[in-house]
């Protein structure tokens, strides 16, 4: 799915996405990432649901976000007790979706002007 171009000043936006991969500022990626409005990091260990640690939620929470989205692939999909536990150490507590509505959540909260932290899982 493409995206409208939006002329707000974020660092960061995502453009189109489809199973597998995000664009975001032109660069496509295929590995999984945490993204904020001003912060990618390309380097989320996670590679699936499975594989997704309490210490990887640390990473959605760096920035103080207001909101955490987790997209968890083709299909929603909840991780475990443990990770949600971590967020909620925070104060916070995810939004847990497919990929397609995660970077559709994103990109309207970041054109509200929100605090939000985005996980991919890709």
């Amino acid at each position: 799915m493409k995206f409208a171009l939006d002329s707000a000043p974020v660092p960061f936006r995502i453009q189109a996405h489809g199973e597998g991969w995000v664009s975001i500022n032109g660069e496509r990626h295929e590995r999984s990432l945490v993204l904020t409005p001003q912060n990618l990091r390309t380097d989320w260990p996670p590679t699936g649901i499975e594989t997704l640690a309490p210490e990887h939620a640390n990473w959605l929470c760096e920035d103080q976000p207001e909101v955490v989205l987790l997209g968890t692939g083709p299909r929603q999909r909840f991780p475990s007790g443990a990770f949600l536990g971590q967020i909620a150490r925070h104060g916070l507590s995810p939004e847990v979706m497919d990929n397609g509505a995660a970077c559709r959540t994103y990109t309207i909260l970041i054109s509200e002007g929100r605090r939000v932290s985005l996980g991919l899982l890709l």
